[in-house]
């Protein structure tokens, strides 16, 4: 049976108070799959995740992956479900980047001056990369930014770590490389070349105790390539650390939420893992059963406050940043592993 009828006949049969079959059950019950379809539910996420950044400029001039990357993937992701575009969100939400950054190229071929440094820059360059931006004097400036900061060894720095958005050294560096990747123009192809292996070197012997460093582990697979030996070591460290639940967790210390999975799903799907594989459906139906009657996922900060706070309008108060980024990635994870083919 295909995984599309398989996930519906599941969310009909727990509707109905049946016990799902196929395996899913573990020892320790778990609560009902949603009732919604996949398309329902991540219909409700892109309307939060809409909103969101529809509001964000009110506030803030600067880019924010939480409000501007993660909606534009959600948006790209749901198209695999047939969810139709919007192509006047994506324009609004890539000219927005492109005039956050574009007042800094200066600083950006300078190296200095950029606030989150190489996973600001990685990030914007994804949102790029999301919406087809094409390659121009702006991405040739942050594809500098990257060249001039990274580190001897491979890697990016942080600028401060404030888990779980900004704490994986892995996955800024996953980020930062995959920017040069791509946007790098012809004269800097050079230095692409070194950067890059240096990048894949380092996320090689790297130790890596966190969960997003484990997810970078297998993104930075696709993005960055390596052997099929590698590919598998990394799906394998995310598939033992998925929980009985379904979802995955930040620490040892806490339950599963939409980031954790969200990102683990997302990245072992990146590498080739199916829909009808078992870790992403029962990925997915945890995300399903756990989402809000408001379309959000609930994740509670563990980020002490850089910056005054300011209310965007979006779901759990002082919890909102990183919610809205859970959701974003929670609705991708759940837009590919429903889709009849989730390949990259």
């Amino acid at each position: 049976m295909p995984f599309r009828q398989m996930f519906s006949l599941i969310l009909l049969l727990s509707a109905l108070g049946i016990a799902p079959p196929f395996g899913l059950r573990t020892a320790t019950a778990e609560p009902p799959f949603a009732a919604e379809t996949p398309q329902i539910v991540v219909k409700k996420a892109l309307t939060v995740l809409e909103r969101g950044a529809k509001e964000y400029p009110e506030h803030r001039q600067c880019f924010a992956c939480h409000h501007q990357t993660l909606p534009l993937l959600a948006h790209r992701e749901a198209e695999r479900l047939k969810i139709e575009r919007k192509p006047e969100f994506e324009a609004s939400t890539l000219e927005f980047v492109d005039a956050s950054f574009r007042g800094k190229i200066a600083d950006l071929n300078a190296g200095e001056g950029i606030g989150g440094k190489g996973l600001t820059v990685g990030y914007g360059l994804w949102t790029f990369r999301l919406g087809n931006h094409p390659a121009d004097d702006l991405t040739r400036a942050m594809v500098a930014y990257l060249l001039k900061t990274q580190a001897e060894d491979g890697h990016w720095g942080l600028h401060s770590i404030r888990p779980p958005s900004e704490e994986s050294v892995a996955f800024a560096t996953v980020l930062a490389a995959a920017g040069i990747a791509h946007f790098a123009d012809e004269s800097q192809h050079a230095d692409r070349d070194l950067a890059v292996e240096k990048a894949r070197n380092w996320l090689r012997t790297a130790v890596r105790p966190l969960h997003k460093d484990r997810v970078a582990r297998a993104w930075g697979w696709k993005l960055l390539g390596g052997s099929e030996e590698e590919r598998d070591a990394a799906r394998n460290a995310l598939f033992e650390s998925q929980q009985p639940d379904g979802g995955w967790r930040q620490t040892d210390e806490l339950p599963s939420d939409a980031y954790a999975s969200g990102t683990a799903l997302y990245a072992l799907m990146e590498t080739g893992v199916t829909s009808d594989h078992p870790a992403v459906r029962r990925g997915v139906a945890f995300l399903s059963r756990t989402q809000k009657p408001d379309g959000s996922w609930h994740v509670v900060t563990r980020a002490k406050p850089v910056q005054v706070f300011f209310d965007n309008g979006d779901p759990h108060g002082k919890d909102q940043f990183i919610s809205l980024m859970a959701t974003g990635w929670a609705a991708a994870a759940i837009a590919r592993g429903a889709a009849a083919d989730p390949t990259p």
